[in-house]
């Protein structure tokens, strides 16, 4: 036998209709990708500079310049790491898009940029620095 559809059974369905969850906005990426991609170059940035100048000195007393190259070439690809991640971001939040509206995506569209240019540059000036730890000695000055 067929069920016969009474007003009642009718009305629950509507009831059921209007709470259904609004559909969200999708997520681009996890607020951890997105802080990230903007704040793991700096972070490697800094560390790197200090630890280059706590090896300079055990570098100078033991001709174990190496050590400052091996350090200077992990900060490089640390920081490209933050470079990638950046961009993954900013991939899926759609790169092309110009929206004004506000939102999770366009929150992330904003970090993913300006992480991806920050974490650029950034790992230019590591390259830069490692670069120039061939050229000068840690003895020298």
């Amino acid at each position: 036998m067929i069920p016969l559809e009474t007003q009642e059974d009718r009305r629950r369905e509507e009831i059921e209709a209007k709470r259904k969850p609004i559909p969200r906005e999708p997520e681009a990426h996890s607020l951890a990708a997105q802080w990230t991609g903007l704040f793991l170059a700096p972070a490697v940035f800094f560390v790197h500079l200090q630890g280059a100048y706590l090896l300079v000195l055990w570098a100078c007393e033991r001709q174990g310049i190496e050590w400052i190259h091996a350090a200077g070439a992990a900060a490089v690809i640390v920081s490209m790491i933050g470079v990638f991640v950046a961009w993954r971001v900013w991939r899926a939040a759609g790169r092309t898009e110009q929206s004004d509206l506000p939102g999770t995506k366009a929150r992330a569209r904003f970090l993913a940029e300006c992480g991806f240019f920050l974490s650029a540059v950034i790992t230019l000036i590591l390259i830069a620095q490692v670069i120039t730890g061939f050229f000068i000695s840690p003895c020298q000055g």
